[in-house]
């Protein structure tokens, strides 16, 4: 079910026709059986699939050897052809190549200009396929100086850099196709989901948009795998309203920051970080941070952040400082909760290898898109995942927010409260 054939004047392509200019073309063909394949000397009849995509058909099979298409995977290869398309780039449906394996075949070959070198081979994989003949095919067209992408119904590999997959659902919408990546749930916990919660979308995967908008996405340059190698970071600064206990000023003590690596990295998740817990990272990133906190904070809550050690102890860590030196011990400082505002939020220029030391990165694809970005899941410095109300329902900070400021207790073991 290919969309070209060959006639007198050139290539014919059934994506580039309307309703009329394909009637008229079938008419034509009827009288003067112009049409040809490539592949084979089989006649060539025009056909309009029941998704409404239209598509030419060998009159007769003969010994061709082109292998028959589910209306969805030709469907599929219009829309990736229109959208290469009108994205100024020159999309030829099943190109052939020869090697010493003989012909294989793209389902779409998308190229910026017909004399450019390189390009890329999408395919569409509707049936089921093992991993390791997605993966030989693809080295196949590597071989050929092209790069791959993958659409497929039940995708798997998972998340390789080499045999990048998307995964392919089909809408009721005129827009044929929804693609999803593997969220950070999936990336990091493949091997140790049933085969439910590997398929759930909601739980498991990233929607990005139609198969068109995905696309043009992808010859943009929006489709990547890894971290941005330089990008915008941007840090919020939680805490929570106080009273200095040993001058009685009213303060407002960092408890928690947040890094969110930016439109850049929009599928990697936001970072918690405690105050304290930020005293023990180290790099130049954490150092980065501290000295911005330190500038502005002094402005906002009254505090400032220094390491102190408490009396009877040989450890130090990081704490806030009141103005008349009194520091507040994390023992005082509650788990980050709904009560939280907002203190600071402010932007750093950093790298990839400045944020490992706060997140162990593993690499994935990305796919970025300022106009619908993703909802973010939230990990702490140590892995573990941490529920999104802090961001959700955090209160912007005003002086006067919430009335007067509440003075935070101590919970000590077994539950009981202690100044």
């Amino acid at each position: 079910m290919p969309l070209r054939c060959a006639s007198g004047e050139g290539e014919e392509l059934s994506f580039e026709h309307d309703a009329d200019s394909w009637a008229a073309l079938r008419a034509r063909n009827s009288r003067e059986r112009h049409l040809k394949f490539t592949c084979c000397d089989a006649g060539v009849v025009l056909k309009t699939s029941s998704l409404g995509t239209r598509y030419f058909a060998h009159q007769a099979r003969g010994g061709c050897d082109t292998a028959p298409e589910t209306q969805e995977h030709l469907q599929a290869k219009t829309i990736i052809c229109k959208a290469l398309k009108e994205a100024g780039w020159l999309a030829t449906p099943e190109h052939r190549m020869t090697d010493s394996d003989g012909v294989c075949i793209a389902d779409v070959l998308g190229k910026r200009a017909s004399e450019a070198l390189k390009g890329i081979a999408f395919e569409v994989q509707w049936s089921p396929q093992v991993a390791e003949i997605t993966k030989a095919r693809t080295d196949r067209y590597a071989e050929h100086g092209l790069r791959s992408l993958w659409f497929m119904k039940r995708p798997m590999p998972l998340n390789s850099k080499d045999v990048p997959v998307a995964r392919l659902v089909s809408t009721d919408t005129d827009d044929g196709f929804d693609v999803y990546i593997p969220n950070e749930a999936l990336v990091r916990g493949a091997e140790h989901m049933s085969s439910r919660e590997l398929s759930d979308l909601e739980a498991s995967w990233r929607r990005c948009g139609t198969l068109y908008q995905f696309v043009r996405g992808v010859v943009e340059g929006r489709f990547r795998f890894g971290l941005a190698s330089d990008f915008d970071v941007r840090v919020t600064v939680g805490g929570v309203a106080n009273w200095c206990y040993s001058c009685g000023a009213e303060v407002q003590p960092a408890t928690w920051i947040v890094l969110d690596l930016g439109h850049l990295n929009p599928d990697f998740p936001n970072i918690l970080v405690e105050i304290h817990e930020l005293g023990e990272v180290e790099g130049s990133l954490a150092e980065r941070i501290l000295e911005s906190i330190n500038t502005r904070l002094p402005n906002v809550g009254g505090y400032r952040l220094g390491q102190r050690k408490p009396k009877e102890s040989q450890a130090t860590y990081l704490a806030n400082v009141c103005r008349c030196g009194a520091f507040l011990s994390r023992s005082y400082l509650p788990y980050p909760s709904d009560k939280d505002r907002v203190l600071l939020a402010f932007d750093l220029k950093t790298k990839a290898e400045e944020v490992a030391p706060f997140y162990k990165v593993r690499d994935r694809w990305c796919f970025i898109d300022e106009v619908n970005p993703p909802s973010k899941s939230m990990l702490g410095v140590h892995g573990f995942g941490v529920p999104t109300i802090i961001l959700t329902r955090l209160q912007a900070f005003s002086p006067s927010a919430d009335g007067p400021l509440g003075k935070v207790r101590h919970v000590g073991y077994a539950g009981v409260d202690a100044e």
